[in-house]
C-alpha cells in the first residue's frame, strides 16, 4: 500500500513537471523547471544566506506562538470566564490580513528581526491556540470526573489526561501553523529588511529576473513541505494514537 501510494505521488509530480517544462508560454512569463533549478545552483550562496535569515525568523516566531498558544489555551480551559472572554478576541485578530498587521508591527517595533518574528508569531498563534483549546474541551467527562474523584490537582489532570488527549489536536494546529510561518516572515520582510527571502524576491522582481523569483518561491515551498512532513512524522512518533484518530492514514 505504501509503495503504491509513493508511486502515485511520484507520478503526479512527474506529470506536473513534464507539463511545466514543455508549456507553450515564453520563459519571461513562466520559466521552465530546468531554468529555475539552474538559477538556484548558480546563486546558491546568495539564496542560502537569505534563506537562513528567513528560517531563523520563521522558526523563532513559530516557537513563540507555540509556547504562548498552549499556555493561553490551557488558561482558557482551566478558567472558563477567561475562555469566553478571549475566544472572540482571538477570532477578531484573524480578520486582520497579515499585509495590514505587518506595517503596524513595523511601526511599533521598527525594522529589526523582532518585527518579523512577531509577525510570524501573530499569524501562527491562532491555529495552535484554537486547536489546543478544542482538544482540552473534548476530553471525556467520565475520565475527568474520575480524576476529580481521586482529588487530582489541576497539574495532574493536565499532565495525565488533558495533554495526552489534546495532543492530536495540538499537532493538527501546529501543522496548519507551520505552513504559515515562512510566508509570514517573507511578507514581514517586504515591509523592510536587509536580508531574507522577502528581500530576495523583491530585488528579483525589480530586476525582472523571473527565474530568480521562481527560485525563491521554490525554496519557500521546499522548506514549508519539509517542515510539514518532519512535524507530521514527529507527531506520529510522539502521539501514535493521533494517527489512529485520523483513520490511520500514513503520509
Amino acid at each position: 500500500m505504501k509503495k503504491r501510494r509513493l508511486i502515485v505521488e511520484i507520478s503526479v509530480v512527474a506529470i506536473l513537471l513534464f507539463f511545466w517544462q514543455y508549456n507553450p508560454l515564453p520563459e519571461y512569463v513562466l520559466p521552465r523547471p530546468a531554468s529555475v533549478v539552474k538559477e538556484i545552483v548558480q546563486t546558491a550562496p546568495l539564496i542560502w544566506r537569505h534563506t537562513m535569515v528567513t528560517l531563523y525568523e520563521s522558526l523563532m516566531g513559530y516557537l513563540l506562538s507555540f509556547v504562548f498558544g498552549i499556555a493561553i489555551a490551557a488558561l482558557m480551559y482551566l478558567v472558563p470566564n477567561v475562555g469566553r472572554s478571549l475566544l472572540p478576541v482571538l477570532v477578531f485578530t484573524q480578520t486582520i490580513p497579515v499585509v495590514v498587521i505587518a506595517p503596524i508591527i513595523v511601526i511599533w517595533f521598527g525594522f529589526g528581526v523582532s518585527t518579523k518574528i512577531g509577525t510570524v508569531a501573530f499569524l501562527c498563534f491562532f491555529p495552535i491556540t484554537i486547536n489546543a483549546y478544542d482538544g482540552f474541551r473534548t476530553v471525556d467527562p467520565d475520565s475527568l470526573d474520575l480524576f476529580k474523584a481521586y482529588k487530582a490537582s489541576w497539574y495532574q489532570r493536565m499532565k495525565f489526561l488533558l495533554l495526552p488527549h489534546a495532543l492530536p489536536y495540538i499537532f493538527s494546529g501546529m501543522k496548519v501553523a507551520i505552513t504559515y510561518a515562512i510566508t509570514a516572515a517573507v511578507v514581514a520582510e517586504w515591509m523592510g529588511a536587509e536580508m531574507g527571502l522577502g528581500i530576495y524576491l523583491i530585488r528579483a522582481l525589480n530586476s525582472f529576473k523571473v527565474e530568480r523569483v521562481f527560485a525563491g518561491i521554490l525554496v519557500i515551498i521546499a522548506f514549508t513541505l519539509g517542515f510539514f512532513y518532519v512535524l507530521d512524522r514527529f507527531s506520529r512518533r510522539i502521539a501514535p494514537w493521533a494517527a489512529r484518530s485520523e483513520g490511520g492514514v500514513q503520509i
